[in-house]
């Protein structure tokens, strides 16, 4: 979390056009681990029987998006934003993959690994520290590929989904899940205003939010062809509304990480939630790289 309340601009050598380094991503764990559920995923859960608590939501949207990428067990996948070891610790573990996450945090690597290590699944992980479209890949090595609210921090789109089809095996599967703008529409009303700049800009660092159609037109133009799309925003809400619970309970702790955390936190999450629907949605793509 950018804990200055500013986004920050990229150093010497880091262009717009290869993304952006958000100073959340190199903060504290302990921060994320105020609000977040155990495993410390940082998106939306599944709530099949409405009733799940956090941890369990979160677990049924991993097995959800290995579901999604058809892996059986074994595979070698790709997370891109892997954020704190989540999905990759659990794909490694569950499945056992051999995982490769990315991230632009030493510190977040730092943690990943030693959870990894915790895990027993050490030998099945590998984390690339720096940006995606800089680190070193070996072309045509993924069965599967997951972006998961991370391609929203990237400048270059449709580069970035470009670069994953070159990444994937013939038959391999990709899935990119992310906050979107309801329209085009919607994006030329919203996109200025102060409470879109607060969520995209002054709270966890650069974003941007685009319509799901220009995502599907990303796809399209690296050759892809799309398997599904699936509306995750009633599932979203639910998460927030978990999230903001776990921040009012902790407040105090978060405070004194910093002063008002909290209170920005809960602004943040207030926000976010009611966008839903009407300026907002939250989707889930799934591509594969065959004709």
């Amino acid at each position: 979390m950018n804990t200055t309340g500013q986004h920050e601009t990229p150093r010497a050598g880091e262009g717009w056009s290869h993304g952006v380094t958000n100073t959340h991503y190199d903060q504290d764990p302990r921060l994320f681990e105020l609000f977040l559920d155990p495993s410390m995923k940082y998106s939306p859960g599944l709530f099949p029987e409405g009733n799940e608590d956090l941890e369990t939501a979160q677990h049924k949207k991993m097995h959800f998006i290995a579901r999604q990428l058809g892996l059986q067990g074994g595979e070698r996948v790709l997370d891109v934003g892997c954020g704190w070891g989540s999905l990759v610790c659990f794909l490694a573990r569950e499945y056992g993959c051999e995982v490769v996450g990315v991230t632009p945090a030493p510190r977040q690597a730092d943690y990943i690994r030693a959870r990894a290590a915790r895990l027993g699944v050490a030998g099945k992980v590998r984390i690339e520290v720096g940006h995606f479209h800089e680190v070193s890949l070996p072309p045509g090595a993924f069965q599967g590929m997951s972006f998961v609210g991370s391609i929203t921090h990237f400048q270059d789109k449709p580069g970035t989904i470009a670069k994953a089809w070159s990444l994937l095996k013939p038959t391999g599967n990709v899935y990119l899940s992310e906050t979107c703008f309801g329209n085009a529409a919607k994006r030329r009303e919203f996109e200025s205003r102060p409470g879109t700049k607060f969520v995209l800009q002054d709270t966890f660092g650069w974003a941007e939010l685009l319509p799901v159609s220009d995502y599907v037109r990303y796809f399209e133009d690296a050759g892809f062809s799309l398997r599904g799309l699936v509306d995750l925003t009633t599932e979203y809400s639910r998460t927030i509304d978990l999230w903001s619970e776990n921040a009012r309970r902790n407040s105090q702790a978060l405070d004194a990480i910093e002063p008002n955390l909290s209170e920005r936190l809960l602004k943040y999450f207030e926000i976010s939630n009611a966008g839903w629907g009407y300026t907002s949605k939250q989707y889930a793509l799934v591509a594969s790289k065959r004709r």
